[in-house]
Parts: C-alpha cells; sequence; structure tokens
C-alpha cells in the first residue's frame, strides 16, 4: 500500500472518531471533546479501532482480489 492510503485510512479513522465523539450526549461543544482527558483517550482508542477495522476490510479486499 502507498504511503498516500495508509494516511487517507488515518484521516477518515480520526474523523469517523472525532463525528462519533460528537454525536455523544455529554458534549456540548467541540472544544469540549478536546479539552476533557477522557474524551481524548477515547478519540485515541476509537481511531486505532477504526484504523484496525478499515485496514481489515482493505485487507481482505485485496486478497479476494487476487
Amino acid at each position: 500500500m502507498s504511503k498516500k492510503s495508509h494516511i487517507s485510512i488515518f484521516i477518515f479513522s480520526l474523523g469517523l472518531a472525532i463525528v462519533f465523539g460528537g454525536l455523544d450526549h455529554a458534549t456540548h461543544s467541540m472544544l469540549d471533546l478536546f479539552l476533557n482527558k477522557g474524551n481524548v483517550v477515547a478519540l485515541v482508542i476509537y481511531t486505532l479501532l477504526f484504523m484496525a477495522v478499515t485496514y481489515t476490510v482493505v485487507w481482505m479486499y485485496i486478497q479476494a482480489k487476487l
């Protein structure tokens, strides 16, 4: 995979984590999402989770294509 693919997977995963963090009922603004230490930890964990799922799907797609 190219470097561009890795960067786009990271940006996609981070964006998805931010969207899900923003949809949390306790978050009143996006500033709250980044200033609370617990929310930052959750964003990192969700980003890593979404990256793992995305890499798995890409790997399965490449294997099926071969």
